[in-house]
This record gives structure tokens, C-alpha cells and sequence, in this order.
């Protein structure tokens, strides 16, 4: 009867604890937080909730410091989607992580600049894309949606700046190639999916 009172009273100290890291990255996602701040909770969160996928940022070689250019990794590989990234596209993510408090003295900053320099691999992005998705794992289903809406808009943000003004003055669409297109429907699923 002891042990049974011991395991259930250690599940729910468990279950609280997993509870408060969900209620703390929820609040800081929530209050609009800077990337640095959501990234160091989900850090806290993935410490005890999944320390596999911490261990394999970590394997990745991105600093703690640099570690929240990882939520922007969607807006970089759009911007590599066609094998270079220009001017245009470059200029298009730098400036939506400025828009989300990416100071550009910061070694986050710093990361998405050398990642628009020279490509980061798949595994970045795939790893960047689980991180977005387990973060928001923790919010209700119509936040979450609105939240992977909001990254599908600014990933096409970027599409779309790597299209020539002529083309959509011509009415010959938005500037957004196929492959950008069919990456950013593959976002959107991938993010939508309850397991990857």
C-alpha cells in the first residue's frame, strides 16, 4: 500500500512539474516574448520533457546564444529554396527577425546572417521546424493555428521578395516559385501533424 501511495504521489509531483514548464513557455509565448526569452523556457522544457531533441541541437553545433535563430529557420530555408539566396530574400528575413526583437548586435542575428551566407543543413531546418512545433505544442488549438499561420505569412513574405516586380505588375502572380510553394505547404502540414 506504501509503494502505491509513493508511485501515485511521485506521478503527480511529475505531472505538476511538466505543467508549470508548459504553463511558463505558454505565458512567455503568449506576453509576445523576445525569441531569446521563448527559447531559453522551451530549453527548460526539453531539458526533462524531451532531451533527445535538446541533445540533438546540441549535436548541431548552434551556441545557446545563437540557439533562438533557430525559430527562424522556416524564413532562411524559403530563402534558400531556389538554390541561392538574393538580395531581396536576405533583406526580407533580416528584416522579420528585426521585427521580432532580433537585435542586430546579437549572436542570434549574427547565426541568421552566416546561414543566409552559406546554406545550413537539412538538419538545421529540420530540427528548427520541430523545435516551432513542439513550442507550440503547448498552446491551445486556436493559438497554435494562429501562430502557424502567422510563420506561413512571413515565410511567404520571403517567397514572395525573391519575385520580379515586372511579373506581378503583369498580374503573372505573387513572385512565389513551385518549390517555395510546395515548401510552405509542407510547413504547414508538418507543423499541423500531431507526430512528424
Amino acid at each position: 500500500m506504501e509503494k502505491g501511495f509513493l508511485g501515485d504521489r511521485e506521478k503527480a509531483m511529475e505531472a505538476d512539474y511538466f505543467r508549470k514548464e508548459n504553463e511558463r513557455l505558454l505565458e512567455r509565448l503568449r506576453q509576445g516574448a523576445k525569441l531569446d526569452d521563448i527559447a531559453k523556457a522551451l530549453a527548460e522544457k526539453l531539458q526533462v520533457d524531451n532531451p533527445e531533441l535538446l541533445g540533438r541541437v546540441r549535436a548541431l553545433g548552434v551556441t545557446p546564444e545563437a540557439a533562438p535563430a533557430l525559430f527562424l529557420t522556416p524564413l532562411v530555408q524559403v530563402a534558400w529554396a531556389e538554390g541561392s539566396v538574393g538580395n531581396r530574400e536576405r533583406d526580407a528575413v533580416l528584416r522579420l527577425a528585426r521585427q521580432r526583437d532580433v537585435q542586430e548586435s546579437s549572436p542570434t542575428y549574427a547565426q541568421l546572417v552566416e546561414w543566409l551566407k552559406v546554406r545550413p543543413s537539412d538538419a538545421i531546418f529540420d530540427v528548427g521546424l520541430e523545435l516551432i512545433k513542439y513550442g507550440f505544442a503547448v498552446l491551445p488549438l486556436n493559438e497554435r493555428e494562429e501562430r502557424i499561420d502567422r510563420l506561413i505569412d512571413a515565410c511567404h513574405e520571403v517567397a514572395a521578395a525573391s519575385g520580379t516586380e515586372l511579373a506581378r505588375l503583369l498580374g503573372l502572380g505573387d513572385g512565389v516559385s513551385r518549390v517555395e510553394s510546395h515548401m510552405l505547404d509542407e510547413f504547414s502540414v508538418r507543423l499541423r501533424t500531431r507526430r512528424d
